[in-house]
């Protein structure tokens, strides 16, 4: 069924969402998948499309029934399909090139053999009225439908809804009837009960059955449709498409049964039930095998309906399909409905009457089966004789009379309908023609109005110049329209006064404001003339203070000239020129200054006075113009630029005159100081006049060789120095100074650096100790790595004690390491810059930092060995933990079978071990356990040392008091179970002889004393109730298998945040609240604990207090159970 390279399931999918316009989802289009033996058929239900539900052929996998089943669906929407507007190109989701049809995809749709791949044209088989009718109109419009082709109105009434449906788009008088449908329980049934008389309606009608059952119109589109290839169908390539396939008769339309000569031998003949038998076929079989009546007629011969629905719910059809769909689909058919998509059987026989006995195909593809048999029901053989009915045959002829009556009552009913709706159609006609006149003679009304009001308007354009023109045109156009506009002549002679009345005042209104506009024109020229005049008086004004500035400018141009280089030799000459100079700028700047303040202040008013009117004859006074505002502001600025610059000049040079001056006066003090050493006035001087001007100067005295460079470089073969080479001799004297003064420093130096290493020595022997401890130390750290590197290993591998002892040894070790490294640390701390030279300092404190690197290198290596030893002692501790549990539970164990050898309670075991004292110590435990024999299961190489029963007294000892109280001793020893069912605790072992003390619930505890023991077929113990203390006998499993009793109930689950406390009384006075307040310990919800000692009421407080041990920490105390209100804080687990 399903068609190769396609997939029906994404087809129906994308027909789903255009159809709805909506997103589809997984609850919108449901698959129910069936299997029967091998064979799997599915069932889609489209609760997008209103819940229509199609069923496909069988498959032999679910995803090939599934496909089967939505393209049965697809071929039943076949003209909805086509109905549907070609998708926008490049709108939504991308499509692979070559795309088309329904949503891009290449859609072709193959049935059952009397139902072709090109098409199906036959009425879908849906129980759905709206959508029927769809199709059906669909079919007679010949085009695709429109929301405007069914109109329906629906009322609300006392027993629910009631809709009636016209379809304006069907031809003739059919466009104005009404069907009327009857009462449904919403809005949407009634819409298609009025759907199913109108449907009923059309399928009755002679010419519509000729509309539905035409030939499709040939398309003449090339390359619309669904498919690819130059073939018949929806494709693209060329030729003509062709619609889908050939109709059937009319749904509901009945048929004279055919009246051939005689029948054939090999049918059933005129029965009214026949039976099918046989079929081989697993899954079709079941579902054909029956009796089937005949229900009516399809292209002229006799269907039958089975009585009973198949396995799956599914109505099975014998029917005839003639050869209008080509020679392959026309026989006898077996199949849920009448020309549908899905058949279980064929027969290729198109000349019989009525159906064949033998030589059924089923399934429809396969060889004909010997071993199915059509026959008449109750056993009769089939009739030699088929074909029509007969008058030997009453029941047929009854049955045929009565359809033809109900189709006769049909046509009655649609004739009455047809002739109450043509009265309604003659008085609607009567009074469309009413209203026509009335709309034309308003119409009419309308226009003139319309031609009057456009004159109107021009009212609102007016102006003063055109006022009497536009006033006349509508005075004319008032007389020739007015009477015209009939009932609008009220309203439109009210218009046309207020428009008048209103142009009038328009042109008052524009003729005052021109009237106001002259005079406010002439009032702005006056101030404009006003505003020149006063312009021109200022201009003149600022003209003279702008000529003071230029005249101030050029004579300090002039004052700047008495500033000579030569007349100023000293610089008290150089100051008092430039000071008066100075003061004389002052001045000038002044006159500039008053030009630009008044531009400042005035310019505004100069600027804003508007241009004279110009004259023919201003290009001749052009020349005779005063200056400009702009050329005034400019040469101001410019006066008062150069007197600025002037200034600057000035400081300039009086920076350079007191330099000359300067120079000039040493030159002096060198002359007179060369005079001052020439003794012998011969303008020169010698070495000893060289010596004293060296000793008297500059306190130095020049050594031999110094005086003879001094000759050699300036003297040469003279006599001495002159006066010109003096500056030279004095250079000369400071280089020898500066020598002599090198060797004196350089001896220094020399002296200081011997001190300097000898300090450095003494503080290397400091740094020598300390790096001596810090190594010496690293060496026992080192070590320590060494040894703690293998520990994880050695973990796994030794016992407890082993670890511990040897845990103990690294923790001495570290200690004694971290001593020697935190002396060595403490020495490098202390060493310090304060008592070694400000030389040193640098160097000391780099290696200050490297001692206390090492420092805490080594601080970082003990912390790991550290780390180390601890987890190795905490393994060594979780190991040992186990093995005192083992050993414990080993002696538990031993102490058990004690109780059960001796047949004793756990508090006499006690007070056999204690004797008169109070609680167990660890030697009397160790004895006591050390003489008891092996309990059962125990190895005989297994034994329990001292040592090994003292290390498991740790397991009674939970307080860590050093004895174990009875309490504990007890708790320990006594075996719970956990009542899990209701049970009855009675008095003796037997059920038969004994008596109901009383009823066990579910989640109460109790402690084994005897037992378990079988009695019969019951297992049963002897046991003390938590609850109440009482003792009996319980029932531990039934002998159906009921269990009452599990192991347990000493363990319970906290369920409301409480407190652990030591002692039992909770409400301590205010001395011992704090001490109370330090032993608290808050349990969370979900922590588990075991019981101690079972709870009891606190008098006072009415609290319920229980003694017990809290697993996750071993801490033992009293918690609070119940409140005083009730409230439990613990569950059992």
């Amino acid at each position: 069924m399903a068609v190769p390279g396609q997939d029906a399931k994404s087809l129906l999918n994308n027909f789903c969402q255009r159809f709805t316009k909506k997103a589809i989802g997984k609850n919108d289009i449901i698959y129910n998948t069936q299997c029967f033996g091998a064979q799997f058929q599915s069932t889609v239900t489209l609760a997008c499309i209103e819940n229509l539900q199609y069923a496909g052929a069988t498959a032999s996998n679910k995803k090939e029934a599934e496909q089967n089943a939505a393209l049965i669906a697809l071929q039943n929407h076949a003209d909805q399909i086509a109905n549907l507007p070609e998708p926008v190109p490049g709108q939504g989701k991308k499509r692979k090139v070559g795309d088309a049809g329904l949503g891009g995809i290449p859609l072709i749709l193959t049935g059952s053999p009397h139902m072709p791949a090109s098409g199906i044209n036959a009425l879908p088989a849906t129980g759905h009225n709206k959508m029927a009718l769809n199709v059906a109109l669909g079919r007679v419009l010949r085009r695709p439908l429109s929301k405007e082709d069914t109109v329906f109105q629906s009322v609300q009434t006392v027993g629910g809804w009631q809709a009636t449906l016209s379809m304006p788009g069907l031809p003739g008088d059919w466009a104005s009837l009404a069907w009327a449908g009857e009462v449904g329980q919403s809005e949407k049934e009634a819409q298609d009960l009025a759907c199913q008389q109108a449907l009923a309606a059309i399928q009755a009608d002679p010419s519509f059955q000729q509309q539905l059952n035409a030939p499709p119109k040939a398309q003449t589109n090339k390359g619309k449709g669904m498919g690819k290839g130059k073939s018949k169908g929806f494709g693209k390539g060329k030729g003509k498409g062709k619609d889908w396939g050939q109709q059937q008769q009319s749904w509901g339309q009945q048929q004279q049964w055919p009246q051939p000569n005689g029948g054939a031998a090999g049918e059933v003949g005129q029965a009214q039930k026949i039976r099918i038998t046989g079929c081989r076929q697993e899954v079709v079989g079941p579902i054909i095998r029956g009796e089937y009546t005949m229900s009516q007629m399809n292209h002229g011969k006799p269907a039958y309906k089975k009585e009973a629905q198949g396995a799956n719910g599914l109505m099975v059809m014998i029917y005839f399909w003639d050869e209008r769909d080509g020679a392959a689909a026309s026989g006898w058919w077996i199949g849920p409905t009448i020309g549908g998509n899905m058949v279980w059987g064929h027969h290729p026989n198109r000349t019989s009457a009525t159906p064949p006995t033998g030589g059924w195909q089923a399934p429809h593809s396969s060889p004909a089966d010997p071993s199915m048999v059509v026959a008449p029901a109750g056993g009769a053989s089939p009739s030699g004789v088929g074909g029509p009915p007969r008058p030997g045959q009453p029941g047929l002829m009854a049955q045929q009379q009565a359809q033809q009556a109900n189709i006769q009552a049909q046509a009655q009913k649609v004739a009455e309908a047809k002739a109450q709706q043509e009265q309604m159609r003659v008085k609607k006609e009567a009074e469309a023609k009413v209203k026509a006149e009335e709309m034309k003679k308003k119409q009419g009304e309308q226009q003139a109005a319309m031609v009057i009001r456009k004159d109107i308007m021009k009212l609102k354009a007016l102006t003063p110049e055109n006022f009497e023109k536009v006033a006349e045109e509508l005075a004319v156009t008032m007389g020739t329209e007015f009477e015209k506009c009939g009932s609008l002549q009220s309203s439109i002679q009210t218009e046309n006064d207020k428009a008048l009345a209103a142009a009038k005042e328009k042109v008052e209104q524009i003729l005052e404001m021109r009237k106001k506009n002259e005079e406010r024109l002439k009032e702005n020229e006056k101030k404009r003339e006003e505003a020149r005049e006063k312009s021109v008086e200022l201009l003149a004004e600022l003209g003279l203070l702008v000529e003071a500035a230029d005249k101030a400018a050029t004579a300090f141009g002039e004052s700047m000239k008495s500033l000579s280089e030569k007349s100023l030799l000293t610089e008290s000459a150089v100051n008092t020129a430039c000071s008066k100079v100075e003061g004389e700028a002052e001045a000038f700047s002044e006159k500039a200054k008053e030009a630009l303040d008044f531009i400042k202040e005035k310019g505004s008013e100069i600027k804003a006075a508007p241009p004279a009117a110009s004259k023919k004859d201003d290009k001749d006074k052009a020349a005779e113009a005063p200056p400009t505002f702009q050329q005034l502001s400019a040469k101001a600025s410019a006066a008062k630029g150069s007197i600025a610059k002037d200034l600057r000049m000035v400081k300039t040079l009086q920076t350079k005159l007191l330099k000359k001056a300067s120079a000039s006066e040493v030159m002096k003090k060198m002359k007179a100081v060369f005079t001052k050493y020439d003794k012998n006035k011969d303008a020169m001087l010698d070495r000893k006049e060289i010596a004293a001007l060296a000793k008297g100067e500059y306190k130095f005295t020049v050594p031999e060789d110094s005086l003879d460079l001094i000759f050699k470089a300036i003297v040469g073969e003279g006599k001495g120095v002159k006066a010109d080479d003096f500056h030279r001799l004095i250079c000369a004297v400071g280089v020898a100074r500066e020598r002599s003064k090198d060797q004196e420093r350089k001896a220094e130096r020399e002296q200081g650096e011997a001190e300097l290493a000898e300090a450095k020595k003494k503080v290397q022997a400091v740094i020598d100790e300390i790096g001596t401890a810090l190594k010496a130390a690293s060496t026992d750290v080192t070590e320590l790595g060494n040894q703690t590197r293998a520990l994880p290993k050695d973990g796994k591998e030794m016992k407890s004690q082993a670890i511990l002892a040897r845990a103990a040894e690294l923790e001495a070790s570290v200690k004694a390491a971290a001593e020697k490294a935190k002396v060595a640390a403490e020495q490098a701390e202390k060493f310090g810059c304060d008592e070694v030279e400000k030389v040193l300092e640098k160097w000391v404190k780099a290696e200050k930092a490297r001692m206390s690197n090492s420092a805490k290198t080594l601080e970082l290596q003990i912390s790991k060995a550290k780390t180390a030893v601890s987890t190795f002692k905490d393994q060594g501790t979780k190991k040992d933990a186990a093995e005192v549990k083992e050993l414990g539970a080993k002696a538990m164990k031993r102490l058990r079978a004690a109780l059960a050898e001796k047949k004793v309670t756990p508090l006499e075991l006690f007070k056999e071990v204690v004797g008169s004292k109070e609680t167990i110590s660890k030697e009397a435990y160790v004895a006591f356990v050390g003489k008891l024999p092996k309990a059962a299961g125990e190895k005989e190489d297994e034994t329990l040392s001292d040592e090994d029963l003292a290390r498991a007294f740790a397991v009674l000892d939970e307080e860590k008091t050093g004895g174990v109280p009875s309490e504990t001793f007890v708790a320990l020893l006594r075996s719970m179970m956990k009542v899990v069912k209701d049970v009855a605790l009675t008095g003796t072992l037997s059920l038969q002889d004994s008596k109901a003390l009383r009823r066990m619930e579910a989640g109460e505890a109790l402690e084994v004393l005897e037992g378990p023991v079988k009695e019969g077929e019951l297992t049963r113990l002897r046991g003390r109730a938590m609850l109440d203390g009482q003792e009996g006998w319980v029932t531990v499993a039934g002998n159906q298998g009921s269990i009452f009793l599990k192991e347990g109930g000493s363990t319970f689950k906290i369920v409301k945040e409480t407190i652990l406390t030591e002692c039992f009384e909770i409400d301590a006075p205010a001395s011992e609240a704090r001490k109370l307040k330090e032993t608290t310990r808050k349990l969370k919800t979900g922590e588990l604990v075991e019981v101690r000692e079972w709870g009891k009421k606190q008098e006072g407080t009415g609290l319920t207090r229980m003694k017990c041990k809290v697993k996750s920490d071993g801490l033992v105390g009293w918690i609070t159970t119940v409140g005083n209100t009730g409230i439990k804080f613990v569950e059992m687990v």
